[in-house]
């Protein structure tokens, strides 16, 4: 299983820094989410922000109980010289790969739970002191799909002495977030919704810094993508196969490789002449397959899109055989790479090496990307 998260924020009016800030590790064991919100706001608030998020998760992910977390903490901050205080409000979500759920909440307002069915409920927190701090905490489970969204202070007070004497508050949040979630159902992007929802009662105008993070839990998604034919023709049949076997989502990128798995797979191959963007051929389609695409060209223009987006979200609105590509690429945990070591004589200079061909330059770079974007990466030549 996996933890999707989201962060979306928005500094207080005039501040160029966020006094919020979110910090999220991920190990073997769990993904550990902490958010934190300074005192003030602008660059004082970031720094005692930064320093509370870094030092919780490190703390917590090398096992330090939340106790000794909270007295680290509360040692090391830097103390405001106006205000004599060293203070920074925390939320610490723990979420273990079975799913079973630790969370904690000082001073930040009550977290959402939302059900995979897209009910919005509180979860029940214990509450008891440590040190000088009142300490909030709940264990519980998550199933495929649930999310929890944490949110700073910022969010609920939206609109207060505005639009709304008191703001938003957490029933107003969960009102809008029934709505939003009647009509479209669960997902990570919810928390730029609902930072958006906040800035619009604070009539454009931040009153304070606001943040929200949206963590899902679900099922590991993989692609698998077979580009080139085998350099033994006897093998066709084996990587078809294996990219039937192989990942949830199947992609297939070149005309002769295209023409090979429609062939095993006794399959017609229709192509399809529109043409979504000029610089990117168009796509195919073979029953079975999700995707069908040109070869060289595309993938090259599949990795220029993977440089300029940081998500999926950073994609262009696009129908090309690039931009549902990467698409697919990074919304994908797993990438299977079935690569055929047969040299197209159009593609390749007679000067290079048969490993110097195009495509594997093209796919030596596009699994580097992908390892930078955190994905498994499998690669197979064939």
């Amino acid at each position: 299983m996996q933890v999707d998260t989201k962060v979306a924020n928005v500094s207080k009016k005039g501040e160029e820094l966020c006094g919020d800030n979110v910090e999220v590790v991920s190990n073997e064991q769990s993904t550990i989410i902490v958010l934190s919100d300074g005192l003030g706001s602008g660059v004082k608030a970031n720094i005692l922000a930064n320093l509370t998020t870094k030092i919780a998760s490190k703390l917590l992910e090398n096992g330090i109980s939340i106790d000794e977390a909270v007295e680290t903490i509360t040692k090391t901050l830097p103390v405001c010289k106006e205000r004599q205080l060293a203070y920074s409000t925390l939320s610490v979500l723990q979420i273990f790969n079975d799913g079973s759920c630790y969370l904690v909440e000082i001073d930040n307002p009550p977290s959402f739970f939302i059900n995979n069915s897209g009910q919005v409920s509180q979860l029940e927190m214990s509450e008891r002191q440590v040190g000088d701090k009142e300490v909030r905490e709940a264990n519980f489970k998550l199933e495929e799909g649930d999310m929890v969204m944490l949110v700073s202070d910022g969010v609920v007070h939206a609109g207060i002495e505005g639009l709304l004497n008191f703001g938003l508050g957490w029933s107003g949040i969960n009102d809008y977030l029934k709505q939003y979630l009647d009509k479209y159902g669960t997902t990570p992007e919810l928390a730029q919704k609902i930072v958006d929802l906040s800035e619009a009662y604070y009539c454009m105008e931040p009153g304070d810094d606001t943040t929200a993070v949206i963590a899902q839990f679900r099922e590991e998604r993989a692609v698998t993508l077979f580009t080139g034919p085998p350099k033994d023709e006897a093998k066709d049949n084996q990587v078809v196969q294996k990219l039937i076997e192989q990942g949830d989502k199947k992609v297939v990128c070149g005309g002769t490789t295209a023409q090979i798995v429609a062939r095993e797979l006794d399959k017609e191959l229709e192509v399809k002449l529109e043409y979504y963007d000029q610089d990117v051929p168009p796509t195919s389609e073979i029953e079975g397959i999700d995707l069908v695409t040109e070869g060289l060209l595309t993938l090259n223009k599949t990795l220029e899109r993977l440089e300029e987006a940081e998500s999926e979200e950073d994609l262009p609105d696009k129908k090309d055989g690039a931009t549902k590509l990467a698409e697919l690429l990074l919304t994908s945990d797993d990438v299977n790479l079935l690569v055929g070591q047969a040299v197209n004589s159009a593609h390749q200079s007679l000067k290079l090496p048969e490993e110097m061909s195009i495509r594997n330059q093209i796919i030596k770079k596009l699994v580097a990307k992908l390892n930078d974007k955190g994905k498994e990466i499998n690669l197979k030549w064939f």
